[in-house]
């Protein structure tokens, strides 16, 4: 491996005026530096970043963090984020914190000691997350985040409730049953109060429960019959594959017998038979927002605030009934 001592060598000079030339730290000859610069260039001296870092006290790096990577939705996010960051020449450190609070503070202190220029987080515990990152003085952006713009990127769940019943109110439902995750996830409780807004404009029945029920399935299904169900709202597409999977499994038919809807638009809802009726939040332009505002905090630019809120899309497929 070439050594900025070899670099030095070759261009006639010291290695402290080659580590000004690397770092853009302090003034050197313009001759001097095409010099160093040839050097570099001749052979091929990559610059220990590690160094740098400790050095400057800033990294190429940037911190994600993530409640369950195993949802696809949020591997879309980092897909985005990663995009964007090598684009712009930075690495992106990631971690899961499975939806556990001292999990995602460990991985704060890890970004911290990393140097990390930024974080990029979902909701999850915000408010203790942010109070954590404050104090790191590290400028972050949340992705998700419905309470306030100022440092959060998001889309209008209210809205999206809204998207979500009247594709089902396409199909002339009878009686809606609205499938839910945990309602203390500000995003889950604000499409629900979207979609029972718009279903109290028709003459619909409608019923909420929580995902939880779907562990006892023959319970689901006999919930579902006993309710006379003929269209379910879920949370998001995750929960309804796995809905119509076990609906599938007991000979309903969907969309003919029940029709199903899901949140998010993530591949593997266009991979069913049929497909997911879906609302499309693009995940992966969440995340190449969400980066996009970060480099701009961390090169205290303004933020536009129309950077902040991004719009939702519809996507009509099998799973309802319509003309």
């Amino acid at each position: 491996m070439v050594t900025i001592k070899e670099v030095a060598k070759l261009a006639g000079c010291s290695v402290a005026t080659v580590s000004r030339v690397i770092n853009n730290n302090g003034y050197v000859k313009a001759q001097t530096k095409t010099q160093i610069e040839r050097a570099i260039h001749e052979l091929n001296y990559q610059p220990n970043e590690a160094a740098r870092t400790l050095y400057k006290r800033k990294s190429k790096m940037i911190g994600l963090l993530l409640p369950d990577i195993s949802n696809p939705f949020f591997t879309l996010i980092a897909r985005g984020v990663e995009d964007i960051a090598l684009a712009h020449g930075f690495q992106v450190l990631i971690g899961n914190s499975d939806n556990d609070v001292d999990k995602a503070k460990d991985y704060l202190s890890t970004f911290n000691a990393y140097n990390c220029v930024g974080v990029i987080a979902t909701a999850f515990a915000d408010d203790q997350i942010e109070k954590l990152l404050v104090s790191q003085g590290i400028h972050y952006v949340f992705v998700d985040r419905v309470k306030d713009e100022g440092n959060g990127i998001s889309m209008n769940h209210f809205e999206g409730g809204q998207l979500q019943a009247r594709l089902v109110l396409e199909g002339k439902p009878k009686n809606i049953l609205i499938l839910h995750l945990d309602l203390n996830i500000e995003a889950f409780k604000l499409r629900i109060d979207g979609i029972k807004q718009e279903l109290n404009n028709y003459d619909v029945s409608y019923y909420d429960c929580s995902a939880e029920t779907l562990k006892n399935k023959s319970a689901f299904i006999s919930l579902v019959k006993d309710l006379h169900i003929d269209s379910i709202i879920c949370s998001n597409d995750v929960l309804a594959i796995e809905t119509m999977g076990l609906i599938q499994q007991f000979q309903l038919k969907v969309p003919e017998d029940i029709q199903i809807v899901g949140y998010d638009n993530i591949p593997f809802s266009a991979m069913t038979f049929p497909q997911i009726a879906t609302i499309d939040q693009s995940a992966y332009f969440l995340g190449q927002q969400a980066v996009s505002i970060l480099l701009k905090l961390n090169k205290n630019c303004v933020v536009n605030q129309q950077d902040n809120t991004l719009k939702l899309s519809t996507k009509r497929r099998g799973s309802i009934r319509f003309e």
